[in-house]
């Protein structure tokens, strides 16, 4: 009778398991509507080493999908001196999960590639699983999947984040310059209502309930990777 008591007990626990969610003021690692990495760290150009395969010093980061709905992300690269410097889409199917190599975007201007239903008719950018939604986002035609970055534009993204001044800002520099040239920041990741090319602090971008391109859709989850050949090192936490 006591092992059919504790079977049910188990069963009904069990009932009760479902999708994660995020539990306001909480700290534990849970699905959110914002992520953060909080540093990265990217070799881009003497004095330290890069090939054209790889960087001595790089940062990879995922952004996962908690349910079974398609959303879309927003992702922003910030300078070390909280300087918008760069913003991408990434669309996710259900249970999607996107990698991203930071250098693949500094280095060589390689945005992730992604899709919705509606500018991917044949599934092959970004197919969805047998559990999973893939719907059309209209917003997001034009800028799904992204282009490659111009080469102009990738030297404004080394000089600001290394630093240095960049054309793009007049002239000005948008971090710090250690002399190292390496690529230093944090990048923040929201989920969307929209395709959309504004930066946080633009109006519209957060408006109350998720009205504006912010949604409070808390699906959101991934990690995020340190990795240094020379040193022989590695190392990775959740995004916060």
């Amino acid at each position: 009778m006591k092992k059919t008591a504790l079977c049910l007990a188990l069963l009904g626990l069990l009932a009760l398991g479902g999708q994660a969610l995020a539990v306001i003021c909480a700290i534990d690692e849970v699905p959110a509507a914002t992520l953060l990495l909080p540093y990265f760290e990217v070799c881009v150009q003497a004095p330290c080493a890069t090939t054209p395969d790889g960087s001595q010093q790089n940062t990879l980061f995922s952004i996962n999908n908690a349910s079974a709905t398609a959303v879309l992300a927003h992702v922003v690269v910030w300078s070390d001196l909280s300087v918008p410097v760069l913003d991408f889409n990434v669309y996710l199917t259900g249970y999607d999960v996107q990698t991203i190599n930071l250098f693949d975007i500094l280095g060589s201007g390689k945005l992730p590639q992604t899709a919705s239903a509606g500018q991917d008719p044949g599934d092959k950018i970004s197919p969805k699983g047998a559990f999973s939604q893939d719907i059309n986002f209209a917003s997001c035609s034009g800028l799904l999947p992204p282009p490659t970055l111009p080469s102009d534009f990738i030297a404004h993204l080394k000089a600001a984040l290394t630093g240095n001044a960049s054309t793009v800002f007049g002239g000005l520099c948008a971090g710090r310059n250690f002399n190292d040239g390496i690529a230093r920041g944090y990048i923040t990741v929201d989920t969307v209502n929209n395709c959309t090319l504004r930066f946080p602090g633009d109006p519209g971008y957060f408006l109350p309930g998720g009205t504006g391109d912010a949604t409070d859709q808390n699906v959101l989850w991934g990690d995020y990777f340190y990795l240094n050949s020379t040193a022989a090192f590695a190392d990775g936490n959740p995004l916060v």
